[in-house]
């Protein structure tokens, strides 16, 4: 399934144990997570978090290896404290510009219908997939980026199979003529890939999967027509906004600016001359609606000339996108900045102005630690919205456990081997 199992030695700990990494423009957080694969659960019981340099990110993008290696140490080393055990395999979700994601359709016409499908002809066909994958993707990349010759699959999962029309959970024993494979690829930058690899050998970490967060969140919601989901997500966080345009089920475009939660906490700060610690418990307090009316209204207004601002650029984003057709209708929030208490209020006024074409009425929502129903948190410290990435992460670890689809095994083998 993916191309990183092979650049590490094997280690002796239970395979139930993983480590789910978030590695933040602003904050590195990390889970220490026990897969249960009778109950189909994943238990956090260890969480730790590290806030990063100014210069450690920079558009998404990894800056200073040594100092994001550095970050990542320390977040893990708090969470390896509280979980009292230290797994040496690790899930790692990225921003949606540092790895995509991409879904082709793939489709073979077998010599006879009439001979039962077996294991050694789903070999050749997974085998086939993932090549007639790869130059779909490189295709496809040519055509938006005009550049697609350093490009490399991360991950690569079916997520759906059809003979002759009709899904199956497993094509073998069945007779048919066509068989259509749906695939989700994850893509990044040969480049990108050697600065993951790097910092998991510094870590002595053996990588599971690279992982889009944004794809992540959509897989991780248990979503059950996961090839027909559309939707914006929104993701804002301590530094920057994340927009992202799902589109069946795919992640097609990413739009990253520099306004996050960070903003809101420095305009406190200067209006109402405070140190910076003293204006972060103050927005949160506000948001926790902890603070008396009178002095509650005072903040709001601070709080609305930067949400203007802030939906100004997405706005301005969305419309980035309309070349991709009409807007996607539901749009959900997340991410640790997503409370701010106005911040509906606020969306819903700027979109009813009509100016962006939805297909649809407009649905608004926030998604919630408890939309995520396979991860039970065991230490109580990551039930907030700054968590979502990293629980999202965390679901992928039962699958990873199970291992139990035959054709998603072939796959993960034939891209750990490839040359």
């Amino acid at each position: 399934m993916n191309v990183f199992s092979n650049i590490f030695q094997r280690n002796e700990l239970s395979d139930n144990y993983f480590i789910s990494l978030d590695i933040g423009s602003e904050v590195v957080k990390v889970l220490i997570l026990r897969t249960d694969k009778k109950k189909e659960k994943v238990f956090i019981i260890g969480v730790g978090q590290e806030r990063q340099k100014q210069s450690n990110m920079k558009g998404g993008n990894i800056n200073d290896v040594a100092s994001v290696v550095l970050a990542c140490k320390k977040a893990i080393d708090s969470a390896v404290v509280m979980a009292k055990i230290r797994p040496t395999k690790v899930i790692i979700g990225m921003d949606g510009e540092f790895i995509k994601t991409m879904t082709v359709k793939v489709n073979y016409i077998r010599n006879d219908p009439r001979v039962k499908i077996d294991t050694k002809e789903i070999k050749d066909i997974v085998y086939r997939a993932k090549l007639d994958s790869f130059a779909k993707i490189k295709k496809r990349i040519s055509k938006e980026e005009k550049d697609n010759s350093d490009i490399e699959i991360s991950s690569i999962v079916i997520a759906d199979i059809c003979i002759d029309g009709y899904r199956v959970m497993s094509p073998v024993g069945f007779r048919g003529n066509e068989i259509e494979l749906e695939i989700f690829n994850s893509i990044l930058s040969g480049k990108n890939l050697e600065i993951i690899k790097n910092i998991a050998k510094k870590l002595s970490l053996e990588i599971i999967d690279v992982i889009s967060e944004p794809y992540a969140v959509v897989m991780s919601m248990g979503i059950k027509e996961i090839i027909k989901f559309n939707a914006i997500l929104i993701d804002i966080g301590g530094k920057t906004t994340n927009i992202t345009i799902i589109s069946e089920g795919n992640v097609r475009k990413v739009k990253t600016f520099d306004i996050g939660g960070r903003t809101f906490t420095k305009s406190l700060a200067n209006e109402f001359n405070l140190e910076f610690s003293e204006a972060e418990k103050l927005k949160i307090d506000h948001s926790s609606k902890k603070i008396k009316k009178e002095f509650s209204d005072k903040i709001k207004k601070v709080f609305d000339r930067d949400l203007g601002i802030m939906f100004t650029g997405i706005e301005l984003s969305l419309g980035e996108f309309l070349n991709s057709g009409l807007l996607p209708s539901q749009i959900l929030f997340y991410g640790g900045a997503s409370q701010l208490l106005n911040i509906s209020e606020v969306t819903s006024e700027l979109f009813s102005k009509k100016r962006l074409p939805f297909l649809s009425k407009m649905k608004l929502s926030f998604i919630n630690i408890g939309d995520i129903a396979s991860v039970i948190d065991r230490t109580g410290s990551a039930s907030s919205f700054q968590y979502i990435n990293s629980v999202s992460l965390a679901s992928f670890a039962l699958d990873t456990a199970a291992e139990e689809d035959l054709l998603n095994k072939m796959l993960r083998k034939i891209i750990k081997n490839r040359s």
